[in-house]
């Protein structure tokens, strides 16, 4: 069975473990994916080639993941999206904004819904509130949300901000600076060290990613415009995580406690009622069975 041009959706950041992830999730024969990379190569194009606005053309949806940073990595390079990221977002949005209206895709960003807002004002973050970032992956992220108001959204493209929670549930590398769940089942199951950073009392929100795979989708079948958050609605501490995986595992965790990183958000509390009002969607695996998942997964590779 053939896939229409209508059915093509552009990945960029196809390396990255969520592209990949999306990847799988739109399969043939509903969609065709087509994967782009800073390193081309076998079943990646170059992201380069997207300033070509030929390649956009007749294509259901770009999803943006490419993004050279984590929030560590970024504080430790002093803000190298300024130099890569946001000038690579700013081509590709001029690029999109040539391609004929009836050609053109949804244009889809994958922001940060804790470290743009900045710690919660008491309440949960809404998609109105000013954003108070306090890192530079942050400040970054907000950046990149004014350009796409600015060469986007301005200039006729269909864009939706997704503003996402702590996506969990999927493998990530020992070395990856990010990802608290799929590291405390890892050093649970194999006894080794977990850097702690503060006392545990940092609060995030943990979205499944499953969950998260859903709200894509909506978007992309929905082509739905606009800022929205995409989170579980429900933050917990990271020493609730902590003695979760222990529950869950049997095994203690070693911990290397470190001084609180005075960049990283402590109080994350997303409200995601606009999301689920426009579209329905509604998380559908709660904090402890997610965990459990992560941990049956870990024990079967």
């Amino acid at each position: 069975m053939s896939v229409s041009p209508a059915q093509r959706i552009i990945v960029t950041g196809g390396r990255g473990r969520l592209a990949s992830l999306v990847a799988e999730h739109f399969r043939p024969p509903a969609r065709a994916v087509e994967l782009y990379s800073r390193q081309a190569g076998p079943g990646f194009h170059d992201l380069a080639g997207l300033g070509n606005p030929a390649r956009l053309a007749g294509a259901a949806a770009v999803l943006h993941f490419a993004w050279s940073t984590l929030p560590a990595t970024s504080e430790a390079g002093g803000g190298l999206e300024a130099q890569v990221d946001l000038p690579q977002l700013e081509r590709l949005l001029a690029a999109l904004a040539t391609v004929p209206a009836q050609q053109r895709p949804l244009f889809v960003f994958f922001s940060s819904g804790g470290t743009a807002y900045g710690n919660a004002p008491g309440r949960p973050s809404v998609e109105d509130d000013p954003l108070h970032p306090i890192g530079w992956y942050g400040r970054a992220k907000a950046a990149a949300e004014q350009l796409i108001a600015e060469h986007g959204v301005r200039a006729g493209v269909e864009c939706a901000v997704l503003r996402v929670s702590n996506p969990y549930g999927y493998p990530v590398p020992s070395d990856r600076a990010q990802g608290i769940i799929p590291h405390a089942v890892r050093c649970a199951l194999t006894r080794q060290q977990l850097t702690l950073w503060g006392d545990g009392s940092a609060r995030k929100d943990f979205l499944y990613y499953t969950d998260f795979l859903a709200a894509v989708e909506l978007v992309v079948d929905r082509r739905l415009t606009g800022t929205f958050n995409v989170a579980a609605g429900a933050s917990h501490s990271i020493s609730e995580i902590l003695a979760l995986v222990e529950k869950q595992t049997g095994c203690e965790i070693l911990l290397d406690r470190r001084p609180a990183r005075t960049w990283d958000v402590h109080d994350s509390l997303l409200d995601h009622r606009r999301f689920s009002a426009t579209t329905g969607w509604q998380p559908q695996v709660p904090l402890t069975e997610g965990i459990s998942r992560a941990v049956r997964e870990f024990q079967t590779r």
